[in-house]
């Protein structure tokens, strides 16, 4: 049966929107026959629409047991026509909608999701809402999100950065401290997820184009009804067997976009009588890789993008101009996420070999080679990354220090 599940969440997401067509293109006819799953036209097609029909009763027990997350993103498809007409000469670039939907886990329970009036109730958009309750949150939050433990002389992001300072120098410093790679020990694991396997099941591809408000809202929609989920009002008219989801919320992820499109639905339909037409039952969650797109961009508007912050050998351009310096312009305008992220990885890794140079000149030795030459034990390399922590990288004291005369 998992087997066949498989098969069938593969099938969908390879012909996409072709599931609603009357007759299967050759290229896909050959695309089965080479895996062995078919060689007749007819064949393939009753096969298309069981494995259709299975995978659509999936996604509708996933979807009405309220434990499913979605996640939709857009795709584009050329459909060139070999006769072209004169109504649609150039109109054959199609913008449309996937979507998956994959089920929480780690013992998560429909009871769970059961907030959807109690984030109302605090939400700003709420005309109603009580404005008491609608505490703005900061960054300082996050530091108590997990409090150091008492007696503690250092803190974790200290104890965390001293061990980037130490696997640096063993993976990229003198070739002496390659020998203490695999006696390093990992950081400390805080609040650790438990790694499972999710299986995750391919919707049906939704002729939407999504980079519009209107065009999220249809995506929503049509992706909750193919997880067996409806308006409550249009349950009640059609008498559907499906679960009432004014209760709860549905965790839906995408990109950036997404998250500011479902946020602009939200604004826009916070006045409406009923929770199903605010979409109060919509909760988006940024994926890790979007927020590392949010972080590299956030890094190229404060620190490259300014002139003024091009002007000194301590800014990000100067690196850039040694590491890359025949993509200096480049980074000046637009350079993508990729290139960013390298950039951020290599000059991270540069800059703290140099705080270790720094730091050994301190303790009299030329360079690192020198100190390399010493033979230093694990115990002292480890006592000299907790120094570097403390002494080269900004902690929460930074703004006292900016407070200090200019001289200084």
């Amino acid at each position: 049966m998992q087997s066949r599940n498989r098969k069938a969440n593969a099938l969908q997401s390879m012909l996409g929107v072709f599931f609603q067509s009357a007759h299967t293109p050759q290229k896909v006819i050959e695309t089965l026959a080479r895996i062995g799953i078919s060689i007749s036209t007819e064949s393939i097609n009753a096969a298309v629409r069981s494995l259709s029909i299975e995978s659509a009763n999936n996604l509708c027990t996933l979807g009405q047991s309220l434990l499913a997350a979605y996640a939709y993103d857009n795709f584009d498809v050329d459909l060139k026509s070999h006769v072209p007409t004169a109504e649609k000469t150039n109109d054959s670039l199609k913008h449309l909608t996937s979507g998956l939907l994959f089920p929480l886990m780690h013992g998560t329970t429909p009871d769970d999701l059961k907030c959807a009036e109690e984030l109302w109730k605090r939400s700003p958009l709420n005309p109603s809402s009580d404005e008491s309750l609608q505490s703005k949150r900061t960054w300082r939050n996050l530091l108590t999100i997990h409090p150091e433990p008492p007696g503690s002389n250092s803190s974790r992001r200290s104890e965390f950065n001293s061990w980037v300072f130490l696997k640096d120098l063993c993976s990229y410093g003198p070739d002496y401290f390659c020998c203490y790679i695999n006696e390093l020990t990992e950081p400390e694991v805080i609040d650790e997820i438990p790694l499972v396997k999710t299986e995750i099941t391919a919707a049906r591809a939704m002729d939407v184009n999504n980079s519009s408000v209107s065009g999220n809202i249809q995506a929503v929609v049509e992706l909750l009804r193919q997880g067996g989920i409806y308006d409550p009002a249009e349950i009640a008219i059609k008498s559907l067997d499906a679960p009432d989801i004014s209760q709860y919320v549905v965790l839906v992820h995408g990109d950036l976009g997404t998250g500011e499109r479902l946020q602009a639905v939200q604004s826009r339909c916070s006045i409406e009588n009923t929770s199903w037409d605010q979409f109060r039952h919509v909760q988006f969650i940024p994926g890790l890789f979007h927020m590392k797109m949010a972080c590299a961009d956030a890094l190229w508007r404060c620190f490259i993008q300014p002139p003024a912050a091009r002007e000194d050998e301590t800014s990000l351009m100067y690196d850039i101009s040694t590491l890359r310096p025949k993509e200096t312009g480049l980074f000046c305008t637009k350079p993508g996420f990729q290139r960013t992220h390298q950039l951020v990885g290599h000059a991270g890794i540069c800059r703290r070999l140099d705080c270790w140079r720094v730091h050994v000149n301190k303790l009299g030795f030329e360079s690192l080679k020198a100190f390399a030459a010493s033979t230093p034990t694990l115990d002292e390399v480890e006592a000299m990354a907790s120094d570097l922590a403390l002494t080269y990288v900004a902690g929460h004291q930074l703004h006292r220090v900016k407070w200090k005369p200019e001289k200084e």
